[in-house]
């Protein structure tokens, strides 16, 4: 198996102040990216401490998976908590009830309505239509 980073890692930053995806913290993919790179890991790294495949990472950091089973596995390699790096905050609590009922719905969502709620949400969010 290499150790070489994976070419995705490697990629040059934008240099304008642009916020690119992968400086975004606003979802799974880019909290774990953010974390892993903070330690000092490339993808194949991670996938060692929690005992599965550079693919699986590279699936989370994609957006390919968003309720990954390795979560626990994933935050405890990371020192975060589960709940930071599936929704950004420290404690489910801090979660209001509507923003949970919309998780557990999500949860149950099926592709590809998943991922079409979800690219309209962002869209929404970045004021495009």
């Amino acid at each position: 198996m290499s150790l070489d980073p994976n070419p995705a890692d490697t990629a040059e930053m934008p240099t304008q102040g642009k916020k690119s995806r992968r400086d975004d913290t606003s979802s799974l993919a880019g909290r774990l990216r953010k974390r892993r790179r903070e330690f000092g890991w490339t993808q194949v790294q991670l996938a060692e401490e929690v005992g599965t495949s550079q693919a699986v990472i590279q699936k989370i950091e994609n957006g390919k998976s968003l309720r990954p089973r390795i979560l626990e596995d994933l935050a405890k390699a990371l020192d975060v908590s589960p709940s930071w790096l599936m929704f950004g905050v420290e404690e489910i609590s801090a979660l209001n009830e509507e923003a949970l009922d919309l998780a557990k719905a999500w949860a149950n969502l099926p592709e590809p309505h998943r991922s079409a709620m979800r690219d309209a949400i962002f869209r929404m969010r970045h004021g495009k239509q």
